[in-house]
């Protein structure tokens, strides 16, 4: 994966991330507020109810002015201005606050204005549970009380489970995107590592390659005849150690940031100088060859690129028993198309995806490779047809043979 890319996922991910928290925040917010109302609303009136009923046990209108008073988050202020029915007061703020299901325990005060002191106080559990002892009662006094709720910070949370969950799956996310984020970095510096590697060492082996295959031409050209035999070996394993290290050096230059340059390409006369190299090279396998098809339009690609591309095409063909290899050539105004067919063993249906695949090599029996190699042809293939900004597909049948079809644009 590219630097730019990855880059560009991870600030992706960091405003995914901010945006999820961000609107839980929000929304958090605006919930409690809602339900802080609500909670405030249903106090002030059932408060408001306790006083038309202590009102209406007094035989007094109720109070032209609002009695009703929140001093704080959770503490409520009521003025009488008359006596308050100590023995009902508890039973009706109790009942007043149930009707609305509030669920919270309470406490609540009887305050003396005139000496300002609280003269009754009683902690209400609404489980029927007390949890303090009663505050002796003084009669005969102007009065007005207060309710106070010490756990309603503590209930609104309780209240969002779906909010809990939510924050334990952004948890989980945020776990998972800094795990990814490290082993994409991780796999990334070693992908780094291992195109070093395999620049170097292909550097370092071509040089001794070209001295073996320097020396070996040496001796043949001696003529001595009991030679000639380990020549032809030696000549042999060079040759095939070469293409391996080609192979190497060019999967790893397709997977670089390197552009090629186009030129002009007559395709049909390119892939006919092409097909009369290969009839020298494999001049000893007895291979038909045949060429078809026509091109009127010239097309801006490169060379180079397409000479790998079927040389690599055709020797898969022949590694894999193709004695009859034809190219067809089929162009319209905007693109070329180019196939290249063998009679060879085939490829089963359920390894076309993977062939293209680096390093991949189907199956034989018992997992032994008749044919030696590293994998890379097909993944070569692959990724010059991308660079020249074209398509590759498969059509493969077993025991009848395969067609690799290239298109490619024609400018």
């Amino acid at each position: 994966m590219k630097s730019a890319h990855i880059r560009a996922l991870i600030v992706l991910a960091i405003f995914t991330l901010l945006g999820i928290v961000g609107t839980q925040v929000v929304w958090l917010n605006r919930a409690i507020e809602q339900q802080d109302q609500v909670f405030n609303h249903n106090v002030q009136t059932a408060l408001r109810n306790v006083v038309e009923s202590l009102c209406e046990a007094n035989g007094k209108d109720f109070p032209t002015v609002n009695p009703i008073e929140q001093v704080a988050g959770n503490y409520f202020i009521v003025r009488t201005n008359d006596r308050i029915d100590l023995a009902n007061l508890e039973y009706l703020i109790s009942a007043e606050i149930k009707k609305r299901s509030i669920s919270q325990d309470f406490e609540y005060g009887v305050y003396d204005c005139a000496n300002d002191k609280m003269v009754y106080a009683d902690n209400v559990d609404l489980k029927g549970e007390r949890r303090a002892d009663v505050i002796p009662v003084l009669e005969d006094e102007e009065y007005y009380f207060g309710v106070y709720f010490p756990d309603k910070s503590k209930t609104l949370f309780s209240g969002f489970d779906l909010w809990k969950f939510t924050t334990l799956i952004t948890l989980v996310v945020i776990v998972f995107f800094g795990y990814a984020l490290f082993v994409i970095l991780r796999q990334k510096r070693l992908s780094e590592v291992q195109k070093d590697f395999i620049n170097n060492v292909s550097h370092e082996l071509k040089t001794p390659l070209s001295t073996l295959s320097l020396a070996s031409s040496t001796l043949g050209s001696r003529g001595a005849e009991k030679d000639a035999k380990y020549v032809k070996i030696i000549q042999s394993e060079v040759a095939r150690l070469q293409q391996n290290v080609e192979d190497i050096l060019h999967s790893s230059l397709l997977d670089s940031r390197v552009t090629f340059t186009k030129e002009a390409i007559e395709v049909m006369e390119f892939i006919g100088d092409l097909v009369d190299n290969f009839k020298s090279e494999y001049s000893s396998q007895m291979i038909e060859w045949s060429v078809e098809g026509n091109s009127e339009k010239i097309i801006q690609s490169n060379k180079k690129l397409l000479e790998n591309i079927f040389r690599n095409l055709v020797d898969n063909a022949i590694k894999y028993g193709g004695k009859e290899i034809s190219f067809k050539v089929v162009q319209s105004p905007k693109k070329t198309t180019i196939s290249v067919s063998d009679n060879g063993v085939g490829i089963d249906e359920k390894y076309h995806k993977k062939v293209f695949s680096r390093f991949f090599r189907i199956p034989e029996i018992h997992n032994q490779h008749n044919q030696k190699g590293f994998g890379l042809g097909l993944q070569i293939v692959q990724s010059a047809v991308k660079k020249l900004h074209g398509k590759i597909a498969l059509s493969s049948t077993p025991n009848v043979g395969s067609t690799f079809t290239i298109t490619l644009p024609n400018g």
